[in-house]
């Protein structure tokens, strides 16, 4: 069922691209259908995955070399499935009337829906190479959501930065899951997770390998210092923001954290690197949150705060903290996707998202004004929502850690509760400024375009949902939170969630943070203000923009110096440099001795003819003054080459020789026709004594190649197989065979590569025919305007 799931949403993908929901006024309905079907089957499986069952699935592409899809559904994995399919829904019908009827609505679905499929198979793969390869669709498909506005160069700047940012990150994480699938003898998750956790910590690679991890983990989740790449992606339409960067894309580092818990909790190098990376994100993304003025900036960095709070709590071992972890998940996603879904219909709205210019929109908006509220007051963690819950457990662990006598458990409390003010004061800023005061401070938006309630909905049932799960905790705490605790934590936990336990330590410390997120808000300007002073330079993005600004300045000093040479001596360095390691092996370690081969032995007549013939067809190729002269000549070193093959008995690659040769000449008959005749310089002297001398020094080095490949391979000949088996592969030319049978995917990849290639090829030889495109977002200039069209850009540099 669950392969099923994948590819009902695979294919709904372009099937809502062709349908052009645009026509249709109340698209989004229809495209809800297929996520919502998803989180259907995954509630009905919420009691028994709740009782502990498993579902496994597996799909066998290739048993020959163990490949295949293995899928598993336990707590873990059906939790964070609810959410990625649950929220999908909700972001479908808001994008159906967010985009209204522009003609781009069916391209966004495709992409979300790839998204989603990608992100449901990343949660409940069951292989650490499917998880790998499903994290890089979701990388894939979130760099299209972020540049989804193609004239807006922010979106194609943070785009860009997104990319570069999980990529690298993604790279390391795949060096950490090879030695972690090397040190446990299998890539399958549940297998490496039922091994003792020594298994890891006391090996070798234990520490490069989790480092590899992390690496991954922290980039994704835009852990500091790789938080910068998270508030330049808000420039994707508001749809994509709040599903990508509220619920799913940058959970996906927590989930890996969270899955390979079991493994490595008892690590100290895990405890004090999560705990560290996730404490200074909590706050520096609270900080910065209170500087920013766009509302979607102002949740991109409250956002960071709360993946930097559930990073932290990952490096603790205890029951609390598990279930800290899945609460603070779900709140997160109920309270954050319908703020970012309001932030969109704002911006639709009145034209605009900058705060200074908002004011009073409650009146206008009135259930707009409601989400808002339930959604805010939950961010800050006010009784009695969710969010108020998911802080007092976080808190809760800190007051653990405190009693078991460490100092740093003080700390910890005092960095939780400083971030839970910062929560509230951003909160009330978000809620207060645009929806309740009465006068903006700079020039106040209209709104243009009043939302309907359809259009309202889904955050109304996104933060319905929040503010109802407290009250409801009796019956959803066994399969929604004590089953994803119990993965976690890889023990079963026991729960016995209440909104209210009395005047508790971690009450009054809640009560003094809201006291103080209070006091925050109050004097949020001077506070604004102070923070505005900080010079953007000092900021992860204008580091990482000089970074990569000297990396591509020394990249383009690398290469004038490298490429300015002709092409000749290019090629000739290369050659060389590999000629050079093939003597200095050869040389070091004796290859040359005791080869086994006759040299006293003398060659036939045929042999030296056919040697002498391929000689001179080669001396007059290089010697030939026309085109047509040298194509012949190198056809008769090809027909010199097919006749060694026919005097060796090997008529079958003396066959594939000769097909090779006609179709070589004829390609560059035609390739050459259309070559406009150019005049040759003549090569000076000492230049041609050079690439005599390179001549000679390679062809050594192709003769030693294939001499020690003959006389010394490292392993067993495998020719003896495919002479055995041609005709099992029903087959009778040998070199067909084992071309596209035995080495099928080898040819496959250089097919591959030609049809890249050529295409390539032809998009320069049409680029060079093309007239300039004037850029769209830049204005037209009347005086350039009257000029005559330029000319094609050809001639020069064509």
């Amino acid at each position: 069922m669950l392969i099923t799931l994948l590819a009902l949403l695979a294919v709904s993908a372009p099937t809502l691209w062709l349908l052009k929901p645009q026509r249709w006024r109340h698209a989004g309905w229809l495209a809800a259908l297929p996520p919502l079907v998803v989180t259907a089957w995954l509630l009905t499986q919420l009691g028994p995955v709740g009782q502990g069952a498993v579902i496994r699935e597996q799909y066998v592409w290739s048993e020959a070399f163990g490949l295949a899809l293995d899928l598993r559904l336990d707590g873990l994995s059906l939790f964070f499935g609810l959410i990625v399919a649950g929220i999908g829904a909700a972001i479908a019908v808001y994008a159906g009337y967010y985009f209204e009827k522009k003609t781009t609505l069916g391209y966004f679905y495709a992409l979300l829906f790839l998204f989603m499929t990608s992100m449901l198979g990343l949660v409940w793969a069951d292989n650490l190479l499917a998880l790998f390869v499903f994290w890089e669709g979701t990388s894939i498909t979130s760099y299209l959501l972020i540049s989804f506005k193609l004239s807006d160069p922010k979106a194609l700047e943070g785009a860009r930065r997104a990319l570069i940012v999980t990529g690298m990150g993604a790279l390391a994480m795949l060096g950490g899951f090879v030695l972690l699938g090397q040190i446990g003898g299998s890539y399958t998750i549940s297998a490496l997770l039922a091994l003792p956790p020594d298994t890891f910590t006391s090996h070798a690679l234990f520490a490069p390998m989790l480092i590899l991890i992390l690496l991954g983990a922290f980039t994704k989740s835009a852990q500091f210092p790789f938080h910068f790449w998270l508030p330049g992606a808000m420039s994707a339409p508001t749809p994509a923001s709040a599903y990508l960067h509220s619920a799913t894309m940058v959970k996906a580092g927590v989930y890996l954290l969270a899955r390979l818990h079991p493994a490595f909790a008892e690590s100290s190098l895990w405890f004090w690197t999560l705990l560290v990376v996730g404490g200074v994100t909590m706050l520096m993304g609270a900080l910065i949150a209170l500087r920013q003025v766009d509302l979607k900036a102002i949740l991109a960095y409250a956002t960071v705060s709360q993946l930097g709070v559930l990073v932290m709590l990952l490096a603790f071992n205890s029951q609390t903290a598990a279930l800290a972890l899945v609460l603070g998940i779900l709140a997160h996603a109920l309270y954050k996707g319908p703020l970012f879904l309001i932030a969109g219909i704002i911006d639709h709205a009145t034209g605009t998202r900058d705060i200074r210019r908002l004011a009073g929109l409650a009146k206008a908006m009135p259930l707009l004004a409601a989400g808002a509220l339930l959604a805010g007051l939950s961010m800050a963690g006010l009784i009695p929502t969710f969010g108020f819950l998911a802080k007092e457990t976080l808190l809760e662990v800190f007051f653990h850690w405190m009693e078991s006598g460490d100092p740093l458990g003080l700390v910890g409390l005092i960095a939780s509760a400083l971030a839970g003010a910062l929560f509230v004061a951003y909160s009330l800023v978000l809620i207060w400024e645009p929806f309740f005061r009465r006068a903006a401070p700079q020039k106040q938006a209209a709104v243009q375009h009043p939302p309907s309630a359809l259009f309202v909905l889904p955050v109304l049932l996104l933060a319905g949902v929040g503010t109802a799960i407290p009250f409801l905790l009796g019956i959803v705490e066994q399969g929604l939170f004590a089953a994803p605790a119990s993965a976690v934590l890889g023990a079963p936990v026991t729960l016995h969630l209440a909104l209210w336990h009395g005047w508790t330590p971690v009450f009054l410390t809640s009560l003094l943070a809201i006291g103080l997120g209070l006091l925050v808000f109050w004097l949020r300007q001077p506070v604004q203000a102070a923070f505005a002073q900080a010079p953007d330079k000092l900021s992860g993005t204008g580091i990482f923009d000089d970074l990569m600004d000297n990396l591509y300045g020394f990249a383009g000093s690398t290469t004038r110096i490298v490429l300015g040479a002709p092409l000749s001596a290019q090629v000739g360095v290369t050659l060389l440099a590999a000629a050079g390691f093939l003597f200095y092996s050869v040389f070091s370690h004796n290859f040359m001795s005791d080869l086994g081969v006759d040299w006293s032995a003398l060659p036939t007549f045929y042999e030296v003819v056919l040697a002498v013939l391929a000689v001179l067809a080669a001396l007059v190729t290089v010697k030939a003054r026309s085109r047509l002269s040298a194509i012949i000549s190198l056809g008769m070193v090809g027909a010199a080459v097919m006749l060694i093959y026919v005097f060796f008995s090997a008529p079958d690659l003396a066959l594939t020789q000769f097909l090779i040769e006609v179709l070589t000449l004829v390609l560059l008959v035609l390739v050459f026709y259309r070559i406009p005749p150019q005049e040759v310089q003549p090569i000076p002297k000492r230049i041609s004594f050079r690439h005599l001398l390179i001549s000679l020094i390679v062809a050594s080095w192709g003769f030693g190649m294939a001499l020690l490949a003959a006389q010394r391979p490292l392993f067993a000949s495998i020719s003896d197989y495919f002479s055995l088996n041609v005709l099992a592969a029903h087959g009778g030319n040998i070199v067909n065979v084992i071309l596209v049978d035995f080495r099928a995917m080898d040819t496959l990849g250089e097919i591959s590569v030609m049809v890249v290639a050529a295409l390539g090829g032809y998009a320069l030889l049409r680029a060079s025919r093309l007239r300039p495109v004037q850029d769209p977002t830049q204005p037209s200039d009347p005086a350039q305007s009257k000029k005559p069209a330029s000319k094609p850009a050809g001639g020069k540099h064509g």
